[in-house]
């Protein structure tokens, strides 16, 4: 009713308006009149329904005048009657009656059409508002649907031509040729001139001497009229690893000596074409003779549109043969198959390295076939030669071999083809299927000499023995009997709705026998379906497992042999946040720091998520995604207010809000797949995370004055806000000895400069510390006396979008030291320093634990013992210099005989001391004779340890301690502060 309620309009219209420039009329007693300027000017009043009436057909009647609000119409300037081609076109599929498409359609450029497919390709008129448009076409009981008309691109971009190559054969640098054994299947045929091979790409150099011969009439759908010569490079590259003519002494040799190459350019000259165009030129290869179509271009997104294409080929027994795209490296694990590969019939070709291993730069996926060599070398634009790599090179050898097979075997069809490419390929890889190869490395040879078998899976008649059915693509099987069964396993990755679709293929005419397909998981069957029709799709939930297909027929008794084709597909399943597709549906979510992973299951979804703030703040928004076939995007609105949206990358990347600054309010998140306007569903997840920072009211308040501030606790973090101009924050710090005091100023905005202050009791400045430029941060450290202190803080202008964290952190100084408080060793320590025995490493460190030097070691002993009269020789060590800081000291514990040196010449200064040399060097100074062991002293030491001896004599008289187990650790380094515990029990044993 709709549209014959616009179409009645504008029939009306033309018949009652012929002149834009100048008209009048007279109705019901009004006259009218149509200016120049597209606008209407009542000469006189009238009668409101009769001006309507006239408004409506003059607005279906001008392209310049249209009425707002009438779906979504608004006034266009007149300047835009003409629309560039660059603007974006949709694709319409008609259902029922119109399934043949259609002429006109109101408020519409029609563009063009492809009745094989049911579809039109349209556009707005000027001046209609796009969005209400689409609602409107999409309402209608005679649209399927309404996809966007997306831009395919080529999955390799060529590279700087190359210098031509003599004409000279080059087969010696194609050595891909031999890896892939053409050479031996050129024994068995070598051209296929029987039917067409068209190349769908940016066309070909229709004057390349080694292309020539071999192509035959092809189209440009870009320029349309003209013939389809290559402006890119890229389809000739490819027409060269298919079919450049051989044995011909000019440069290379295709996989095909002679061919019948049709060169379709569907792509422009930089590589880029509409869904639509290449929709078309599949369309064209199929009604003009070619059996098989070569597709080295590709995206992210799955398409209905492109879906009924492909499968429009099918029916029709030509064979597509696509490349699976070179972002496996680029994007890791979130690398897919792309599209039209990842098409249940469509041979996906993966690349080979040239040592035979998976190129990992491929793109990998459950949808690959086949894998070929990813480097080639090839024609060039201009006549010329040069090397080139991708998948988009990897995808004309397939199909050349497919060709090859099909000029020995004409009488196979395209699914026949398909499981002998996938049956004669040499795995490489992971032992059997891999994702990074399919079934493994193109073997032309063996293609042409193997023979079919009609059921690749077998044997596979038990769960034990079931055979692994990649999810996306379409297998053919047989069953022989009632008696035998058809076992899969399936790897299912997450939550979802698996799509079974069973098709039996039994000669035309003939019944097909009922078919029970059942579906097991770990704990036994779960779901069971009787199939008593020739093509059916089963839809079942699924978890992450590993589930297990048994196909068998429903008769147990029957005889019948049954040829099938089985589809497996995972569609996500809906989230734990659904329903949410609406504003009024949003999952609210709790103000705080989150993430969580949702799915989009269905086409175009879009999740909605709610929020309700109470205080300022600042919130941040992520959505990331682990596949490219999702395009996360999101927005983000206060209610009532203007939306922000997110979209800045591309397939497979992350978005970020960066910070947002909120107020109380309510606030919405949506999120959606923005690959298209209404995506498909696609198997993965995508990641919001979100972050909200609301505390910005000062909870420190009100602590503007010294008499009200807030006492400082070591280590605590305290959070504010400097919300004025006069605004100041007081804290209070009260030490009961001398310590070393840190505070630690840190996350005000880095547009602020921020001050300590700090005072006494008596409010004199102690202190002052001040952030520098652009930093975020002040820290300043203070020797204070015992007393009570007042902290203030202030900036140079007020924030309050973000909250300052200020901490303190206060160590008593001990002996002069901040880091021996409490330590085991305090005692030793503070008595050897007021003794001027041991002193500190800077900053008032001691640094108990930190190991102890045999240079610190010597300069220790000769202040606590001395230097000795010995009549030791003193020693020149080769590594002592004179400007080395314990020369002297090591000099004199030298001629003490307190230690010694290395038997090469060396003293080893910087070598952390052992607890065996620390023994001799006590013993030493205590003139101490070694105990010689009858047995051995400790469960670690040996009774011929060099320092055993001793060691026990310093453990005997309470210098050296044990430890658990009857050990000494003699081998083991000793601490700063072990090592003066030590010196501290030998003075004391001294007297």
């Amino acid at each position: 009713m709709r549209y014959l309620w616009l179409k009645r309009l504008n029939k009306m219209t033309n018949r009652g308006i012929q002149d834009n420039q100048r008209r009048s009329s007279k109705q019901a007693g009004c006259s009218y009149q149509l200016k120049r300027t597209g606008r209407v000017r009542v000469t006189r009043p009238c009668f409101v329904l009769s001006m309507l009436a006239l408004l409506l057909a003059w607005t279906a009647a001008s392209p310049n005048l249209l009425l707002p609000g009438v779906l979504g119409f608004a006034y266009a300037d007149s300047q835009q009657g003409v629309q560039s081609a660059k603007l974006p076109t949709w694709l319409v599929k008609w259902q029922g009656a119109e399934a043949g498409g259609r002429d006109e359609l109101p408020f519409t450029v029609m563009l063009g059409s492809q009745p094989e497919a049911g579809v039109s390709i349209v556009r707005p008129a000027p001046g209609v508002d796009k969005d209400k448009w689409l609602t409107t076409l999409a309402a209608m009981p005679e649209v399927e649907y309404v996809h966007p008309n997306g831009t395919v691109e080529l999955l390799s971009s060529p590279s700087p031509a190359s210098a031509a190559v003599p004409n000279d054969p080059a087969y010696d640098q194609q050595r891909y040729l031999k890896q892939i054994g053409a050479d031996k299947a050129w024994k068995l045929a070598r051209e296929q001139i029987d039917f067409k091979i068209a190349l769908i790409d940016t066309g070909v150099d229709l004057s390349h001497p080694d292309l020539k011969d071999n192509l035959v009439e092809g189209t440009n759908l870009v320029t349309k009229g003209k013939p389809p010569a290559d402006d890119n490079g890229h389809g000739t590259l490819v027409a060269g690893v298919l079919a450049a003519v051989g044995n011909n002494a000019k440069g290379t040799t295709g996989v095909l000596w002679k061919a019948k190459l049709m060169p379709v350019k569907a792509l422009d000259s930089k590589g880029q074409g509409e869904e639509d165009r290449l929709g078309e030129a599949i369309l064209y290869a199929v009604n003009n003779g070619a059996k098989i179509i070569v597709l080295s271009v590709g995206l992210y997104r799955h398409s209905p549109y492109m879906s009924d294409i492909v499968d429009y080929a099918e029916s029709k027994g030509v064979l597509l043969v696509a490349a699976s795209g070179n972002d496996g490296q680029l994007l890791g694990s979130r690398a897919a198959v792309k599209y039209p590969a990842a098409y249940p019939t469509v041979v996906a070709v993966a690349g080979v390295t040239a040592s035979g291993s998976p190129e990992k730069r491929s793109n990998p996926g459950p949808e690959v076939d086949i894998a070929a060599p990813w480097q080639v070398y090839t024609t060039a634009l201009g006549g010329g030669y040069k090397r080139e790599e991708g998948t988009s090179m990897a995808a004309p050898q397939v199909a050349a071999a497919a060709a090859l097979l099909w000029a020995a075997s004409p009488e196979l069809k395209p699914y026949q083809i398909r499981e002998q490419l996938r049956q004669s390929a040499k795995d490489i890889g992971a032992k059997g299927r891999d994702d990074w190869s399919g079934y493994g490395l193109l073997q032309v040879d063996e293609l042409l000499a193997a023979k079919l078998t009609v059921d690749g899976f077998e044997p596979n008649d038990t769960r034990r023995a079931a055979a692994q059915l990649p999810l996306g693509k379409m297998r053919p099987a047989r069953l022989t009997g009632g008696t035998d069964a058809d076992w899969y396993k399936l790897n299912l990755k997450q939550d979802g709705i698996l799509h079974l679709r069973f098709k039996g293929t039994q000669q035309e005419g003939a019944a097909m026998p009922p078919v029970r397909i059942t579906l097991y998981d770990d704990n036994g069957q779960v779901e069971e379906a009787d199939v008593r029709i020739s093509d059916r799709t089963m839809e079942w939930q699924v978890r992450p497992e590993t589930a297990y297909i048994e196909v068998r027929l429903a008769d147990s008794a029957k005889k019948t042999i049954l040829p099938y084709q089985l589809t497996a597909q995972l569609k996500p399943a809906a989230d734990a946040y659904e329903k949410n597709d609406k504003p009024y549906e949003a999952f609210t979510l709790s103000p705080v720091t989150q993430t969580l992973t949702g799915t989009f299951h269905q086409k175009g979804d879009r999740d909605w998520y709610s929020l309700t703030l109470t205080k300022a703040g600042t919130i941040r928004v992520s959505a990331d995604t682990d596949t490219a076939r999702i395009d996360p995007a999101f927005m983000v609105q206060r209610a009532g207010e203007r939306e922000a949206l997110y979209d800045e990358n591309g397939d497979g990347e992350a978005e970020h809000s960066g910070t947002i600054a909120v107020k109380p309010g309510k606030y919405y998140i949506r999120v959606h797949n923005a690959a298209a306007a209404e995506a498909s569903p696609v198997t993965g997840t995508y990641t919001l995370k979100l972050e909200v920072e609301t505390r910005f009211e000062d909870p420190n308040e009100p602590n503007d004055q010294y008499y009200s501030s807030t006492v400082l606790q070591p280590k605590i973090v305290y959070k504010g806000v400097i919300d004025t101009s006069e605004d100041q924050d007081w804290y209070q710090l009260r030490l009961d000895g001398s310590h070393i005091v840190t505070l630690s100023l840190d996350e005000f905005p880095n547009n602020r400069e921020m001050k300590i202050e700090g005072y006494d009791k008596r409010q004199k400045l102690v202190f002052t510390a001040k952030s520098e430029p652009g930093k975020r941060s002040v820290v300043t450290n203070q020797l204070l006396q015992p007393g009570t202190y007042y902290v203030k803080l202030t900036a140079d202008r007020p924030f309050a979008d973000s909250l300052y964290k200020f901490t303190m952190n206060a160590d008593k100084l001990v002996a002069g030291f901040r880091d021996i408080e409490g330590h085991w060793a305090e005692t030793a320590i503070v008595s050897l320093s007021r003794k001027s025995v041991v002193g500190g490493l800077g900053e008032y460190r001691f640094s108990p634990d930190r190991s102890i030097t045999r240079a610190e070691a010597a300069a220790v002993i000769v202040r606590a013992f001395g230097a000795g009269n010995s009549n030791v020789p003193v020693s020149d060590f080769t590594d002592i210099r004179k400007d080395h800081w314990a020369y002297s000291v090591i000099r004199q514990a030298s001629g003490s005989g307190y230690v010694s040196g290395m038997p090469d010449g060396r003293f080893e200064p910087s070598r952390p001391v052992t607890r065996a040399e620390v023994a001799v060097m006590l013993g030493r100074a205590l003139g101490s004779k070694p105990v010689r062991p009858v047995a051995e002293p400790f469960s670690d030491l040996a009774s011929d340890h060099w320092a055993a001896g001793m060691l026990v004599r310093m453990h005997a008289d309470g210098v050296i301690g044990g430890y658990p187990g009857l050990a000494v650790k003699p081998d083991g380094t000793a601490s700063r502060a072990e090592f003066a515990t030590m010196v501290y029990r030998a003075l004391a044993k001294r007297g």
